[in-house]
């Protein structure tokens, strides 16, 4: 027991020692020390020990040896076994630098596992086989199917699919191949083709050969009388093929892989020349509809006329682009109508005062178109489409319109019986008894319809054996008038025979100055025999 106090003295802790300073400072009596004895070995516990505890270390001792072999044995073989899946790793994504992931399509064509140039090649075998041109019309209709072999033709991706391999991380192969990840790519295939090869393959088909329907351009209709104008005809589409613009369709589709080349569409047709937005087609239908709009009512001699498109079309042609007027048949146009409705020179029938039924001569009265001015007029009139109300350009004129062009208002010279009546609005209102031109030396005034040409105060008269003045002058045949003449003392009877004037109607001086207030120029002048 005392032994055992003096080691569990030794073993308190020095923190406890520090506990009791008043101890620490008085000096104590130095123990003697245990005296230090060495370990003692393996050997000797175990003599020392019973026999049974050294039995159990020796089995201990040799459990530990062979769990210290096993635990180095397992960390070998997962050294092995890391640097073999290393190695693996390594190796796979050294594999996979040069070929694509097992799952990779290009273009929907299988290329695992496939090297660069061996992709390059499948896609090259699949195109040969599985490309084609179909060719068809605008309906849809196929008319020409060229393959590879029509062309010899190749197809090249060389540089996008070396891009395609060389963007691959060969480092992920693991993934793509544990996952079955499925890699789509799609990159342009080109093409390249045998020129020569492709004309001499079209050339055995009918592409060319059959020849179609060639086109029609658009042009300006007939004239419409139910519109009044003209219209543009749209250009028709032919079947006829531009050969040398199909060949460049066909090329260009070739290169560019085109599965299908429709030739309406891509233009290879020949085309219309003129189509209906043409400048100058439109250009012609503006001016060809104005000169139609053309409208002219006429007043020709108390009738009317229309001339509008429905005449006016038919003069018009287009020679060169250029459109033309028809002046001959504008001409007869204006000629049909002057002799429908000029009274100029025409024949009457007259009933005189005495109730005598005549036939008249035309003499140089009524209504006279003048034919070559009016064409003129007419003709600016249809270039600038006119819509107007006109007369007739007239070189005489009548007193009134009509085919009865006299009216009731007139001058009534009987020359059988020498006697003058005066009608105004159908009622006598003077006579008087006239000295007319001189039968027995050819003077004789001639019997007639005639308008007065003017009249004027105070002229002279001249001829080759006379000179006359008179007051009153009022002509209506050249130089044959009435007039006053002052010179002869009687009139009327059978004076004129033998001594009348040289053709013109004398007349008492106060019966021409009453006649003179009456008349104007153009008022009818009926002189006639019976």
């Amino acid at each position: 027991m005392k032994n055992d106090t003096k080691e569990d003295k030794k073993q308190q802790p020095e923190e406890e020692k520090a506990e009791e300073p008043a101890k620490a400072e008085k000096p104590e009596i130095a123990e003697e020390p245990a005296k230090t004895e060495k370990p003692a070995t393996a050997e000797e516990t175990a003599k020392t020990e019973k026999p049974e505890i050294a039995e159990k270390a020796e089995k201990k001792d040799k459990k530990d040896k062979k769990s210290h072999k096993l635990r180095y044995f397992l960390i070998a073989v997962a050294v092995l076994a890391i640097s073999g899946l290393l190695l693996l790793y390594l190796g796979g994504a050294y594999y996979y630098k040069e070929h694509f992931f097992p799952y990779s399509r290009i273009n929907g064509v299988e290329c695992g596992r496939l090297t660069a140039q061996e992709a390059e090649e499948a896609l090259r075998q699949w195109y040969t086989q599985d490309y084609s041109l179909q060719i068809v019309d605008e309906h849809g209709t196929e008319l020409l199917v060229v393959t590879p072999a029509d062309c010899e033709m190749t197809f090249l991706a060389d540089e996008e699919i070396t891009g395609l391999l060389e963007a691959q991380n060969e480092y992920a192969w693991i993934k793509a191949v544990w996952e079955k990840l499925p890699v789509e790519s799609q990159i342009s295939v080109g093409a390249a083709y045998n020129k020569e090869a492709l004309e001499k393959s079209l050339g055995k088909t009918e592409l060319f050969t059959h020849k179609g329907e060639a086109p029609q351009d658009a042009y300006i209709s007939d004239y419409e009388e139910e519109t009044g104008c003209y219209r543009i005809v749209a250009e028709k589409e032919g079947t006829l093929l531009d050969e040398e613009k199909t060949l460049a369709c066909i090329e260009e589709a070739l290169g560019s892989m085109q599965r299908s080349l429709n030739l309406r569409e891509a233009d290879c047709y020949v085309r219309p020349v003129v189509d209906s937005q043409n400048e100058e087609l439109v250009s012609r239908l503006k001016e060809l509809n104005r000169i139609v709009g053309t409208r002219i009512v006429y007043d020709w001699n108390g009738n009317e006329e229309i001339l509008d498109g429905t005449i006016i079309h038919t003069w018009l042609m287009v020679e060169d682009g250029e459109i033309l007027l028809d002046e001959e048949q504008l001409a007869a146009y204006v000629e049909e109508k002057a002799k429908a409705y000029d009274t100029y020179g025409k024949k009457r029938k007259f009933t005189t005062t005495l109730g005598v039924e005549l036939t008249l001569p035309g003499g140089t009265y009524g209504w006279r178109t003048d034919r070559e001015a009016e064409t003129k007029a007419l003709e600016e009139l249809i270039w600038s489409g006119a819509v107007t109300e006109r007369e007739p350009e007239y070189r005489n004129r009548g007193w009134i319109k009509g085919a009865d062009d006299i009216g009731n208002s007139y001058v009534e010279i009987d020359l059988t019986d020498q006697h003058l009546y005066l009608y105004q609005d159908g009622e006598i209102v003077l006579e008087s008894d006239f000295v007319s031109g001189n039968v027995s030396n050819g003077n004789t005034t001639p019997a007639g319809i005639f308008g007065l040409s003017y009249k004027t105060k105070d002229a002279v008269l001249r001829g080759e054996t006379y000179e006359s003045h008179v007051h009153y002058w009022m002509p209506f045949n050249g130089n044959i008038g009435m007039h006053d003449a002052t010179w002869r003392k009687t009139f009327g009877g059978d004076i004129y025979l033998t001594n009348g004037s040289h053709g013109c109607v004398n007349l008492p001086l106060s019966q021409a100055k009453a006649i003179y207030g009456y008349v104007s120029e153009g008022f009818p002048i009926i002189c006639y025999y019976y």
